[in-house]
């Protein structure tokens, strides 16, 4: 399928480019060992995107990434030797101290990686892949990064106070003020500062909606894989699975890292069939450290697939 994006130029290492609408931009450390460049795609403080640092981030240095997924990606940063196909789920695996990381048509089943957006167009053929185009999934910014843009605003907000006292000529009166407050400029911020805090409030509560994780199981996972995507504290509240192969007797669990089952057997015995947990263990349905797995069991177990949709309120 062609490009989305026309004219690729190749102004960087990895020939990404992209469309953006609107960038969110976390600061993350740097802890994979080495130095990052400009537009690398990295997975680091439990976000994925791409550097945008112009000097990139040293080892051990804080540095932005952009995580935004109103966007389209086109990048040369693959495992060339794979399959890309249109519409698939494609996966970003971590080069560690290495070398940079590459996305990949499947989970590999180990190291560091997680599952990163949907393909929408590729270059090259099956194993010779020359380039790969996707739509990046959601990624939703922590209350810490809504703590650290706050103090940002407000010395940005001290900064302009000053500013204001200097300049007081140009602005016009106290009247003029658009606050409630217009008997002081210490009393309108204040009333600015009470605004930023409900604003919080509101969109931890936002946080607090249920959110949904499509994880699918494409390889092997009668010895248990690593579902990513959730973490401790995360609250699982409905599980249901749409199978992707005929296999008798099959069933996939949803468990915790130290194997405490969370739901029950769930059917994945038929392509194309659709089942849900009918239990959910109130006891273990909020993830500890040890975060969350998925095990077929049953029939052949090795040859179950399906797609697992995990409905959770977030920590």
């Amino acid at each position: 399928m062609a490009s989305q994006l026309d004219t690729p130029v190749p102004v960087n290492e990895f020939d990404f480019s992209e469309v953006s609408i609107n960038d969110k931009q976390p600061v993350i450390t740097n802890n994979l060992g080495r130095a990052t460049t400009i537009a690398e795609l990295v997975y680091l403080g439990g976000y994925f995107g791409d550097v945008v640092e112009q000097d990139g981030i040293a080892n051990a240095a804080t540095g932005r990434i952009n995580i935004d997924s109103d966007r389209i990606i086109r990048t040369e940063q693959i495992e060339a030797t794979d399959t890309f196909t249109v519409g698939n789920t494609l996966w970003f695996v971590s080069g560690g101290a290495g070398a940079a990381g590459t996305l990949e048509d499947a989970d590999p089943g180990s190291g560091t990686r997680v599952a990163v957006g949907i393909i929408t167009a590729e270059g090259g053929t099956g194993g010779a892949q020359t380039f790969v185009e996707f739509r990046p999934f959601a990624q939703r910014l922590d209350a810490a990064d809504v703590s650290a843009q706050v103090i940002t605003n407000t010395a940005g907000i001290a900064t302009n106070v000053t500013d204001i006292g200097t300049n007081d000529d140009d602005i016009g009166t106290l009247g003029s003020l658009t606050t409630t407050e217009q008997g002081s400029l210490v009393g309108a911020i204040n009333e600015v500062d009470a605004d930023v805090l409900t604003l919080q409030g509101e969109m931890a509560t936002e946080q607090a909606e249920p959110k949904i994780l499509v994880f699918p199981v494409t390889i092997d996972a009668s010895g248990s894989i690593v579902v990513t995507g959730l973490v401790q504290g995360d609250e699982v509240v409905a599980v249901s699975v749409i199978c992707t192969a005929t296999q008798g007797s099959g069933t996939l669990v949803l468990e915790t890292g130290g194997d405490d089952d969370i739901t029950d057997g769930i059917a994945c015995d038929t392509n194309n069939a659709v089942d849900y947990a009918a239990t959910i263990d109130d006891g273990f349905s909020t993830l500890p450290a040890s975060g969350a797995k998925v095990i077929s069991v049953g029939g052949t177990a090795a040859n179950t697939r399906g797609i697992l949709v995990i409905t959770y309120i977030p920590a």
